[in-house]
Protein backbone atom coordinates (compact mmCIF):
# COMPACT_ATOMS: atom_id res chain seq x y z
CA UNK A 1 0.00 0.00 0.00
CA UNK A 2 3.02 2.54 0.76
CA UNK A 3 4.35 1.58 -2.23
CA UNK A 4 1.58 2.30 -4.33
CA UNK A 5 1.40 6.50 -2.62
CA UNK A 6 4.89 6.51 -3.26
CA UNK A 7 4.37 5.44 -6.89
CA UNK A 8 1.12 7.91 -7.11
CA UNK A 9 3.49 10.73 -5.49
CA UNK A 10 6.57 9.83 -8.25
CA UNK A 11 3.85 10.49 -10.78
CA UNK A 12 2.57 13.45 -9.68
CA UNK A 13 6.03 14.78 -9.49
CA UNK A 14 7.08 14.12 -12.87
CA UNK A 15 3.67 15.35 -14.38
CA UNK A 16 4.64 18.90 -12.71
CA UNK A 17 7.87 19.24 -14.25
CA UNK A 18 6.75 17.90 -17.56
CA UNK A 19 4.33 21.09 -17.06
CA UNK A 20 6.59 23.37 -15.98
CA UNK A 21 9.17 22.67 -18.46
CA UNK A 22 6.42 22.94 -20.84
CA UNK A 23 5.76 26.64 -19.15
CA UNK A 24 9.24 27.69 -19.85
CA UNK A 25 10.21 26.66 -16.30
CA UNK A 26 13.85 25.47 -16.18
CA UNK A 27 14.28 23.15 -13.37
CA UNK A 28 17.51 23.40 -11.52
CA UNK A 29 16.88 20.36 -8.60
CA UNK A 30 14.36 18.18 -7.60
CA UNK A 31 13.56 16.12 -4.54
CA UNK A 32 16.74 18.39 -2.70
CA UNK A 33 17.18 17.16 1.01
CA UNK A 34 17.84 18.88 3.83
CA UNK A 35 17.54 16.94 7.14
CA UNK A 36 14.21 16.49 7.62
CA UNK A 37 12.65 18.87 4.96
CA UNK A 38 13.02 18.02 1.32
CA UNK A 39 12.22 20.55 -1.93
CA UNK A 40 9.86 18.87 -4.73
CA UNK A 41 11.35 20.49 -7.72
CA UNK A 42 13.26 23.64 -7.50
CA UNK A 43 13.03 25.97 -10.56
CA UNK A 44 13.52 29.52 -12.72
CA UNK A 45 11.57 31.64 -14.32
CA UNK A 46 12.02 35.22 -15.83
CA UNK A 47 14.97 35.03 -12.76
CA UNK A 48 13.11 33.99 -9.95
CA UNK A 49 13.97 31.21 -7.68
CA UNK A 50 10.89 28.69 -7.44
CA UNK A 51 10.23 26.34 -4.80
CA UNK A 52 7.30 24.07 -5.89
CA UNK A 53 5.60 21.95 -3.49
CA UNK A 54 3.64 19.15 -5.47
CA UNK A 55 0.72 17.31 -3.89
CA UNK A 56 -0.66 14.42 -5.84
CA UNK A 57 -3.77 12.92 -5.42
CA UNK A 58 -5.38 9.95 -7.09
CA UNK A 59 -8.85 10.69 -6.79
CA UNK A 60 -10.81 14.67 -5.97
CA UNK A 61 -10.70 15.44 -2.54
CA UNK A 62 -13.14 17.62 -0.72
CA UNK A 63 -10.63 20.19 0.30
CA UNK A 64 -8.12 21.69 -1.92
CA UNK A 65 -4.54 20.42 -1.87
CA UNK A 66 -2.91 24.15 -1.14
CA UNK A 67 -5.41 23.44 1.98
CA UNK A 68 -3.32 20.80 3.27
CA UNK A 69 -0.14 22.56 3.84
CA UNK A 70 -0.05 23.45 7.54
CA UNK A 71 1.85 26.06 9.12
CA UNK A 72 4.46 23.01 10.34
CA UNK A 73 4.62 21.71 6.56
CA UNK A 74 5.39 25.67 5.64
CA UNK A 75 8.15 26.23 8.06
CA UNK A 76 10.10 22.83 7.13
CA UNK A 77 9.30 24.25 3.05
CA UNK A 78 11.00 27.23 4.53
CA UNK A 79 13.82 26.10 6.67
CA UNK A 80 14.87 24.05 3.64
CA UNK A 81 14.34 26.10 0.65
CA UNK A 82 16.75 28.68 3.20
CA UNK A 83 18.87 25.74 3.67
CA UNK A 84 19.48 25.58 -0.41
CA UNK A 85 20.21 29.22 -0.76
CA UNK A 86 22.70 29.46 1.25
CA UNK A 87 24.67 26.17 -0.31
CA UNK A 88 23.82 27.39 -3.57
CA UNK A 89 25.27 30.86 -2.69
CA UNK A 90 21.57 32.38 -3.71
CA UNK A 91 20.78 33.77 -0.78
CA UNK A 92 19.92 37.29 -2.53
CA UNK A 93 18.48 35.96 -4.94
CA UNK A 94 14.61 36.81 -5.68
CA UNK A 95 12.31 33.58 -4.91
CA UNK A 96 8.97 32.77 -4.03
CA UNK A 97 6.74 29.26 -3.00
CA UNK A 98 4.36 27.39 -5.62
CA UNK A 99 1.90 24.88 -5.09
CA UNK A 100 1.08 22.31 -8.09
CA UNK A 101 -1.39 20.12 -7.19
CA UNK A 102 -1.79 16.95 -9.33
CA UNK A 103 -5.33 15.07 -9.50
CA UNK A 104 -4.89 11.59 -11.51
CA UNK A 105 -8.65 10.29 -12.73
CA UNK A 106 -9.50 9.69 -15.42
CA UNK A 107 -7.45 11.77 -17.17
CA UNK A 108 -4.75 14.09 -15.26
CA UNK A 109 -5.43 17.59 -13.82
CA UNK A 110 -2.63 20.36 -12.86
CA UNK A 111 -3.44 23.09 -10.82
CA UNK A 112 -0.62 25.67 -10.39
CA UNK A 113 -1.06 28.32 -7.74
CA UNK A 114 2.21 30.92 -7.81
CA UNK A 115 3.05 32.44 -4.55
CA UNK A 116 0.94 30.22 -3.18
CA UNK A 117 1.47 31.13 0.37
CA UNK A 118 3.51 34.00 2.13
CA UNK A 119 6.13 33.81 4.98
CA UNK A 120 4.60 36.80 6.72
CA UNK A 121 3.69 33.88 9.93
CA UNK A 122 6.98 33.99 10.85
CA UNK A 123 8.43 37.15 11.27
CA UNK A 124 9.50 38.14 7.63
CA UNK A 125 11.04 41.42 7.25
CA UNK A 126 12.80 42.06 3.98
CA UNK A 127 10.52 40.67 1.50
CA UNK A 128 7.43 38.16 2.20
CA UNK A 129 9.56 35.24 1.17
CA UNK A 130 12.65 36.55 3.69
CA UNK A 131 11.78 34.80 6.85
CA UNK A 132 15.07 36.50 8.36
Amino acid sequence: MANQYLNTGKFGEQAAGSYLTEKGYTILDRNWRYRRGELDIVCTKDNILIFVEVKTRSFQSRAEPVETLGKVQKQTLLRTASHYLCSQGLWEKECRFDFISVTIASEVHINHVKNAFEFSFVGGRNAPWQPW
